[in-house]
């Protein structure tokens, strides 16, 4: 689960019989399981408290069906907005988009939680963060530090190019997380929860007991598009890149909510999510080089841009990314940020920048 705290509201995860109260630390982001708790102190009985339960199985049910809505969100703004003399990449859309819902979430984060839990992991992590992606803006940004489009500049334009990518992607994310919290305030301006409240959050197992009927329509949601989308793409013949896509997406989004865990590890570094958008980048390289490499049957160049599109695409975020260097210190937020984006681009030089070079270019088979 992602949860990035803005305020010192009090956490307390319950297991089995232990009950502590933690306060979660406003400089520090915290994904899955309500991991990344940093800072004990004793529970005021004077304060408001909220009992929330969170169960594995009804998270997992949810992202599915999310992270497919999200995946289909995204290429369908690519497609959208991407046509001759388009004033700027298609790929700043469905970032904008998914940082602006996001940024919405996070302003009433507690007033969604208090309503059904799994709904904000459903929106956060399901949603926004299969609609933006990280891997496909360090393969735009690679592309156009190397000219791979083959354009009529060279040298110092290069470079400007691939800094353009950078600082427009970031920016438009930023704005489009503040612009979220402003949709907020004008929508729901009194669902603000008090600072002082304390939510109880009890983890419990994946057994069905206790199940409510929201829980069963989650975990009937989640089959149903499982079968849905693996009986359309293995039935239906045309668009399969898109059907491909949305098979492969749950499976990044649950790799990257299992992963989250570890941003607990350093307080100042999200170390899950860097982890995340590092692999999902350099995975997608390798899916790049094959698809411009190698000559491949249809079925497989399907194949490829569906785990490219679908896999590394949920698998990387930008949402999540661009709120944890807003959330971190000045100093932490420019090393995470530089460090994220400097491995990804390494990533993608070793990956597919070495073999172009020797081979004098690539050589589209896979489109």
């Amino acid at each position: 689960m992602e949860i990035i705290e803005d305020n010192s509201t009090a956490t307390t995860v319950q297991n089995g019989d232990s009950d502590t109260t933690f306060v979660v630390s406003t400089s520090n982001t915290t994904d899955v399981n309500f991991h990344g708790i940093v800072k004990e102190e004793t529970a005021n009985k004077h304060n408001p408290t909220i009992n929330l339960v969170e169960r594995h199985a009804i998270t997992i049910a949810i992202l599915i069906p999310f992270s497919i809505i999200g995946v289909l969100i995204r290429l369908g703004l690519i497609q959208l907005h991407t046509y001759q003399g388009a004033p700027v990449f298609a790929l700043i859309y469905p970032q904008f988009v998914g940082c602006t819902i996001f940024g919405f979430c996070l302003a009433r984060k507690w007033f969604i939680m208090e309503r059904y839990l799994p709904l904000y992991v459903g929106l956060q992590t399901g949603l926004c963060g299969s609609i933006t992606t990280f891997s496909s803006w360090m393969l735009l940004t690679f592309q156009d530090f190397e000219n791979t489009p083959n354009y009529f500049r060279g040298g110092i334009y290069d470079f400007l190019a691939g800094l353009a990518d950078i600082g427009i992607t970031i920016g438009m994310s930023i704005v489009g997380l503040k612009f979220g919290e402003q949709l907020a305030d004008v929508f729901m301006p009194n669902q603000k929860t008090p600072n002082k409240t304390i939510h109880k959050i009890t983890v419990k197992s994946s057994t069905m007991k206790g199940f409510t009927l929201l829980d069963w329509v989650c975990v009937a949601s989640g089959c149903a598009s499982l079968v849905l989308i693996i009986t359309l793409a293995a039935t239906i013949q045309v668009h399969q890149r898109i059907l491909f896509a949305i098979v492969f997406a749950p499976i990044g989004t649950l790799t990257r909510w299992q992963l989250s865990r570890f941003n607990s590890s350093m307080s100042s570094f999200p170390i899950g999510t860097f982890i995340a958008n590092v692999c999902g980048s350099a995975t997608l390289g390798v899916l790049f080089l094959l698809r411009n490499g190698t000559v491949y049957s249809g079925i497989k160049c399907e194949t490829l841009i569906g785990l490219s599109d679908g896999f590394c695409g949920c698998l990387t975020t930008i949402s999540t990314f661009t709120s944890e260097i807003i959330i971190l210190p000045r100093r932490h937020a420019y090393k995470y940020a530089l460090t994220s984006i400097v491995t990804g681009q390494v990533a993608m030089i070793f990956l597919v920048g070495i073999y172009s070079w020797i081979n004098h270019g690539l050589i589209t088979t896979c489109n």
